[in-house]
């Protein structure tokens, strides 16, 4: 398996996350960085209106990756502007499977994972599963079990 964990982070807990992951399974992992520098009110208000926003260049073609986890915090109940964008430039994705690891700052709905699902299903790709850590989760240490649960399952499929 050729795992790639691609994440977007803005205090630092989804980097956590995702980098502990990405050990956890052997990934190599991709930071999702915005093109300037991030206002986050206007953030979340682009958040809100499902919006894309500008990144840097990285790697957004699958070609010789089988296996995607997208970690995305939760703004304004949505995904982050620059995770729409990422996964708006995918290429190569058609048939492979993903996973979605949300990072929040308090338990809620699980419409952000919806979201992802559905924008990488209509690049072809297949939802294997998802996991939710909560903020402060991240900042007490609590997240590594819920990370290994979801790396364990990432692995057995």
């Amino acid at each position: 398996m050729t795992p790639l964990v691609v994440y977007y982070s803005r205090t630092g807990h989804t980097q956590t996350v995702a980098t502990s992951l990405a050990k956890k399974i052997g990934a190599e992992t991709i930071r999702i960085e915005p093109a300037s520098r991030v206002n986050l009110a206007f953030g979340a208000m682009e958040a809100l209106m499902s919006m894309t926003s500008p990144i840097k260049p990285c790697r957004t073609d699958l070609a010789g990756i089988d296996t995607l986890v997208i970690a995305t915090p939760v703004w304004a109940t949505k995904i982050p502007p620059y995770v729409n964008m990422y996964l708006s430039l995918l290429t190569g994705a058609e048939g492979k499977p993903f996973h979605v690891l949300v990072e929040r700052g308090s338990p809620g709905s699980d419409r952000p994972t919806e979201v992802v699902c559905h924008l990488l299903e209509k690049k072809g790709m297949r939802f294997m599963s998802s996991a939710t850590i909560v903020e402060k989760d991240v900042e007490s240490g609590l997240y590594e079990d819920t990370v290994r649960r979801f790396a364990d399952g990432i692995l057995s499929k």
